[in-house]
């Protein structure tokens, strides 16, 4: 029979333990799908959860991992992961397909669609699509590299094709930590004009943006210093509206300025879609979170049994 544990004076009890871990894994789950927090809080909450965790499964009677230690999540994931800290939503998507046909999958099954959504070619969108899908699925917002419209197409795909495999790798997305030597990435910059109106207009047309959506016309002011004037057409939306900005001694401003007065002329009309998108997003995390937090109940119940030592 095993010793006795005696529960060292000041020590948190069990019962404790196990709410605040509950406590914590809803709020990692939480910064995870908010892609506003920095990479470097996603990865010290990460850190601060497994290190609560071995003290639960001590508390259970569970040894130590040996091969863990703080700020290992993000070590590790640097090996798993691909340059640049992607979660893997590609590579998950592919596994669990492959497991559901029962056979490796072949070069091509997935087919990514990847396109730039203006002549800058610095956001894109993408499509991914097959026969084992039983539709395609497409990226939501548009993304600042091809690699990332990808992985952001395969996250939709495998959310509505395979929930639970969906779940567990949204609330284990960590932080992938740089290499020794390597320089940290730093964080992505908020929304300029011109993806706020991508984005804007995403929502008026209730589709993925293309690049034949949105277009920017420049002229060349001549003078001492040569300045640019911009128009931004969009030749889908009904009325084919075109917006003129005011001129800016660079391109890229004045492309963002003629975004500027074509956002401000459809504020009104998108403010509702954009809500409304907001609120369906925020229900499918909270559903998603609900199966987390019942998934892990069912599993700290199957620990409980497998550890508990008889009387």
């Amino acid at each position: 029979m095993a010793p006795k544990k005696v529960q060292p004076q000041g020590a948190q009890t069990l019962e404790q333990v196990e709410a605040k871990f509950a406590a914590q894994t809803t709020g990692f789950y939480e910064k995870c799908m908010d892609l506003n927090t920095p990479q470097s809080v996603v990865g010290s909450a990460a850190n601060q959860l497994l290190a609560l965790r071995s003290t639960l499964l001590g508390l259970y009677g569970v040894a130590p991992d040996p091969k863990w230690s703080p700020g290992a999540a993000a070590a590790q994931g640097a090996v798993a992961g691909s340059a640049g800290g992607d979660v893997q939503w590609k590579q998950k998507l592919n596994e669990c397909a492959a497991k559901k046909a029962a056979r490796p999958l072949a070069k091509g099954e997935f087919v990514y669609t990847t396109t730039a959504v203006d002549e800058t070619n610095k956001s894109f969108t993408s499509t991914v699509s097959g026969s084992l899908l039983s539709k395609k699925y497409s990226s939501v917002e548009p993304q600042i590299s091809k690699k990332l419209a990808e992985q952001t197409a395969a996250r939709a795909a495998l959310q509505a094709e395979y929930p639970e495999a969906y779940t567990e790798l949204a609330a284990h997305e960590v932080a992938l930590a740089p290499a020794k030597g390597e320089k940290r990435k730093s964080d992505p910059l908020p929304m300029g004009d011109k993806n706020e109106l991508n984005h804007m207009m995403q929502m008026l047309l209730s589709r993925s943006v293309t690049k034949d959506d949105v277009l920017y016309t420049l002229t060349t002011i001549e003078g001492e210093k040569p300045s640019y004037s911009a128009t931004v057409s969009l030749p889908t939306y009904e009325g084919s509206p075109t917006f003129q900005g005011a001129p800016a001694s660079a391109k890229k401003d004045a492309e963002a300025a003629a975004a500027k007065v074509a956002i401000a002329a459809f504020k009104d009309a998108a403010a509702p879609l954009i809500e409304e998108h907001k609120a369906k997003k925020a229900k499918k995390n909270k559903e998603a979170l609900e199966k987390l937090v019942a998934a892990q109940k069912e599993k700290k119940e199957a620990l409980k049994a497998a550890v508990a030592v008889p009387k």
